[in-house]
């Protein structure tokens, strides 16, 4: 048993530039960022590497991403028989998988190299765009923790009323964002030249279905939403905010399978979840 992080991959047009560089997807853009086996640095003077890239019978893209780093080793000389320290080369890494249908990765949590989500997708982003692919196509890929819903929608939902609710939208990318609420706030975005847009509305009860609606499809999009509810009648209001816990997935893998295929399921039920509410 282990646990992944479910992060979203999206590939976002600049607002400037050569509209006419490439005319390759959004996944096929991220998918060919993977093979080429990236290197970045990633701050502080780290670099990091994408290796063992493969293409999966379901569909996926599996990687792995680390790094190199020198350690010092003790070691015992038969000859002189003594104790020595030396120098040698580390390279701590972990797993990832790639789902080109949902933009959706799962990475293995795995301590000394994959703790922190925003961390690992921080990296994960600075990799994908060292390919070069995505500047080719006037584009940048942008890699968030997806959030867990669950919290924020039980706040709502145990609510009096919601009086105040707000999300945040990016450029267009997404195969499947809400399209009579996100989508038109994301061709916004894009043709004023923004990176992000924020949408608030306020009233004296919100109908929370639309909200729980709303909210999955931005969480599903790796982005924010918050809200102000009065938990009883007559009482104080109370802000809460989407965010702050990002979906950790935990995985069983089948003995019959491999690791690759189950952080590959995982990710997509992760994905699914939060994205219909289920």
């Amino acid at each position: 048993m282990f646990h992944i992080h479910v992060l979203r991959v999206k590939c976002e047009r600049l607002a400037q530039g050569d509209m006419l560089k490439s005319t390759d997807t959004p996944s096929r853009i991220i998918v060919r960022s993977i093979e080429k086996k990236p290197t970045a640095d990633v701050g502080r003077g780290s670099k990091w590497h994408i290796g063992n890239v493969r293409r999966m019978d379901e569909g996926g893209v599996s990687f792995a991403m680390g790094r190199k780093q020198a350690v010092t080793v003790q070691q015992f000389d038969d000859d002189t028989h003594d104790f020595l320290e030396e120098e040698a080369m580390s390279a701590p890494f972990t797993l990832g998988v790639f789902d080109p249908d949902t933009q959706v990765c799962g990475v293995i949590r795995k301590s000394g190299v994959s703790q922190n989500t925003a961390e690992v997708a921080r990296k994960l982003a600075a990799l994908l765009n060292a390919a070069g692919y995505a500047h080719d196509a006037n584009s940048e890929i942008v890699v968030e923790p997806m959030p867990d819903p669950e919290h924020f929608l039980q706040v709502i939902r145990r609510s009096k009323a919601v009086i105040r609710f707000s999300f945040t939208v990016s450029k267009p990318n997404p195969i499947d964002v809400d399209r009579l609420i996100q989508a038109p706030a994301k061709e916004f975005t894009d043709k004023v030249g923004g990176d992000r847009s924020k949408v608030e509305t306020e009233g004296d009860e919100l109908d929370k279905e639309v909200i729980e609606e709303v909210t999955n499809a931005v969480a599903a999009d790796g982005e924010q939403a918050a809200a102000t509810v009065r938990p009883k009648e007559g009482g104080p209001p109370r802000r809460v905010h989407l965010g702050g816990n990002p979906v950790i997935e935990r995985i069983e893998p089948d003995p019959r399978s491999s690791a690759l295929s189950a952080i590959f399921d995982g990710a997509r039920s992760a994905y699914r979840r939060v994205r219909g509410g289920g």
